[in-house]
């Protein structure tokens, strides 16, 4: 039987950092995934990375009328989808040749198939054995499956099966209005694909403040999206010609598309490792319990990224790799208490860090408020694009920026300024007093 030092199981971001981080510091390292091609996880096979590719040709199309009007020659003929598809498949071959190369060259071992625990110290990969003296367990996440859209892969489908279709749909009605559900809706809307989206909050992206949900509604409306909030599927009937959805919000109705996304979110995928071997413990919901220092009830045995209860984005994972890499080799305990940055890269995108309004209110937080409009910033005209706004939560006795929300042009770039300046609790007098270069949507925080 083989023995490692350390055992990474998964080899999503999460994973691989993790696996990168050991075989640098020189730890003799086993990286297991279910296959060579699977490698970069969710993320880079059928999550963000695709999903940005399939978004930015999206952005492109979306500002053609704007810089048509700026005098450029330009005319959508619409979008050649085995085209989009060859240069995504590309760039997930290139994204992961380089995550391989930098594995081999770090030293570590990989191991593909499916692995069991057998008990607290031995894992069994493919019908062979293997030892360990401490694991990380980074799995990842998988489609949450909802009975009432039983999933087909043809009428019905998942994120998964968005970057296969051959063409695009006339009609497509999105199940689910979290960061998923929107990002679609852009992508299907920017290409006069007829969208439907459906919520069951009362608000698109129940996760971010109210005043922020209502710029996205009006731009998705603004872009023919229908938005239905409030509203849950009863029922689905699938035919030749499509699929009818029985809706329920204010009144019961009945609607039809051509195509069906089930967009409800993710679960940790942690079928088949037979945890309990190992003496690991989950909650009802499926995530392994970890503590502060991403430990499982087995001290040796970690946990991170999407299978544990924390924020779903890969830059978490990175982050709790390195967290976690470091307690394995120096001992000493830390947790993860850094600002983690959310974004979604709708049109317009929108990014925040830290305490939300809608949390200090609910808190009974002294705060103020601080916003400002994108359509004061000279640079978002420029990109054709001044719709949305920033604000800051600062603390009303002290002046600390607690928290900051952004929907507008380059939103996801621009939040760093501000998880920087919550991390190093800066007042909102001295983050303004930075001087920003003239013309940016960087600029944008100085009005603040």
């Amino acid at each position: 039987m083989k023995q490692y030092e350390v055992v990474v199981i998964g080899a999503g971001p999460g994973g691989y950092e993790a696996a990168l981080e050991l075989g640098k510091a020189g730890v003799k390292t086993l990286l297991v995934d279910r296959s060579k091609e699977h490698i970069g996880g969710t993320c880079l096979n059928e999550g963000c990375i695709p999903a940005k590719n399939y978004l930015e040709s999206a952005s492109f199309v979306s500002k053609a009328s704007y810089f048509k009007a700026c005098g450029v020659a330009v005319e959508i003929g619409g979008l050649d989808m085995d085209r989009l598809q060859a240069r995504t498949t590309s760039l997930k071959n290139e994204i992961r040749s380089g995550v391989v190369w930098m594995l081999e060259q770090s030293g570590v071992a990989s191991l593909f198939g499916t692995a069991r625990f057998l008990d607290a110290k031995t894992i069994e990969v493919a019908g062979e054995k293997i030892g360990f003296d401490k694991c990380i367990i980074a799995t990842g996440s998988q489609v949450r499956e909802v009975p009432v859209l039983p999933l087909d892969g043809t009428h019905i489908i998942s994120s998964r099966e968005v970057f296969k279709l051959e063409r695009l749909p006339a009609s497509i009605a999105i199940v689910g209005a979290g960061p998923i559900g929107c990002e679609f809706a852009t992508f299907f809307s920017a290409f006069d694909v007829e969208v439907t989206l459906i919520g069951r909050s009362a608000q698109l992206l129940p996760n971010e403040d109210e005043d922020v949900s209502k710029a996205l509604t009006r731009a998705f409306k603004k872009r023919s999206i229908n938005v239905m909030t409030s509203t849950a599927v009863q029922k689905a009937d699938v035919n030749e010609d499509g699929v009818g959805l029985l809706i329920e919000g204010e009144t019961q109705e009945s609607i039809r598309c051509e195509l069906v996304l089930c967009a409800t979110g993710r679960t940790p995928y942690t079928g088949g490792l037979h945890l309990k071997n190992a003496g690991v413990e989950q909650n009802e919901k499926g995530f392994i319990e970890v503590n502060a220092s991403l430990q499982t009830l087995q001290k040796h045995i970690y946990a991170i990224g999407d299978c544990i209860a924390t924020p779903a984005f890969a830059h978490t994972a990175y982050a709790e790799a390195r967290i976690a890499v470091h307690n394995i080799i120096s001992g000493e305990k830390i947790a993860n208490i850094h600002i983690t940055p959310s974004t979604i890269f709708t049109l317009p995108a929108m990014a925040s860090c830290g305490l939300k309004e809608k949390e200090a209110k609910e808190a009974g937080r002294a705060v103020e408020i601080k916003k400002a409009f994108f359509k004061v910033n000279t640079k978002a005209k420029i990109l054709g694009d001044d719709s949305g706004f920033a604000k800051m939560i600062v603390c009303a006795e002290s002046g600390v920026i607690l928290g900051a929300s952004i929907i507008g042009a380059e939103a996801t770039e621009i939040i760093h300024e501000l998880v920087l300046a919550i991390e190093q609790k800066l007042t909102e007098g001295e983050l303004k007093r930075m001087i920003h270069a003239h013309p940016t949507v960087s600029e944008i925080v100085s009005y603040l």
